[in-house]
């Protein structure tokens, strides 16, 4: 009896290690070998595994068509889009910073080999800096201390006031000068300039179509002497900060005379209105 009871429990641990051994070598067991149970599971697995990939492949097809398809819909809406622009393709826009933040303030545009206009919303918060021109030029990127400011009354922005600012440092070299617009052409629309939306090298432009006063909420422009404006309309769904420039044929006609952020109008000041005043300050200034 005891013999037959210790083949039993040899016998018992041969079958456990043959199902060990079994499981063990089920990936790499070569194919004659298996049983058909075993072929007919991993025929069964690679089936599976390719019938789940191409899905995901086919659901990521359709996904990109529908991104697609949504992107030409939206643009189908109206020609009228906001677009990002390299900076460094805008070498006459000025870039005002806050010295103590670093914040962006607003936007001036370069008037003369010496001399930057901004709205003078952009001075009311401490000591300014400009940077103009490229960002990866060593020279441009330190930016420029303002040394100078004049500042002249102007009835079409809510800060009363726009400002020559001007500095010590030859700004030449990192900035190129717009000319200053006199004669607008009200058969053409105008594009704008503005602040980026996000921390980067680019500005936000927009095309738009002149407005008659009669299009201009007075309650919300009440601040300004709407004589003294340009306004335009149809804007795209980029926002318009005070100071954004204005311009048509390569000339700066204005500078926004507050933040919009809602309407589809806004207003800038009108500079053909203070022109004299700026040649009297900067005699390079070019009015044409």
């Amino acid at each position: 009896m005891g013999e037959n009871t210790d083949d039993n429990k040899i016998i018992e641990n041969r079958d456990q290690d043959q199902n060990l051994e079994f499981q063990y070598n089920f990936f790499s067991l070569p194919w004659d070998d298996r049983s058909k149970k075993s072929k007919s599971g991993i025929v069964i697995l690679l089936i599976a595994i390719f019938a789940v990939t191409m899905a995901l492949v086919v659901n990521s097809f359709i996904m990109h068509y529908r991104g697609f398809e949504q992107i030409k819909k939206y643009s189908n809406l109206s020609e009228l889009s906001c677009f990002r622009v390299k900076m460094d393709d805008y070498r006459f826009v000025a870039r005002i910073h806050s010295v103590s933040t670093q914040q962006l303030l607003c936007l001036g545009a370069v008037v003369s080999k010496s001399s930057v206009l901004a709205n003078g919303v952009c001075v009311k918060s401490g000591p300014i800096r400009m940077y103009l021109g490229s960002v990866s030029n060593p020279r441009c990127k330190k930016g420029f201390s303002i040394d100078v400011f004049e500042s002249m009354h102007h009835d079409g922005v809510f800060s009363k006031r726009l400002v020559l600012l001007s500095s010590y440092e030859s700004i030449e070299g990192c900035s190129e000068i717009i000319k200053i617009g006199h004669d607008l052409d009200w058969t053409q629309k105008v594009h704008i300039l503005g602040r980026p939306h996000s921390v980067g090298r680019t500005f936000s432009r927009q095309h738009a179509s002149l407005a008659g006063k009669e299009y201009v909420d007075t309650n919300s422009n009440k601040l300004v002497k709407l004589n003294n404006t340009i306004c335009v309309k149809d804007l795209a769904r980029c926002p318009i900060r005070a100071g954004d420039l204005m311009l048509q044929n390569g000339k700066l006609f204005g500078l926004a005379s507050s933040s919009v952020q809602r309407f589809g109008v806004a207003c800038f000041g009108d500079l053909s209105i203070i022109s004299r005043e700026l040649k009297e300050v900067d005699a390079d200034i070019v009015i044409d």
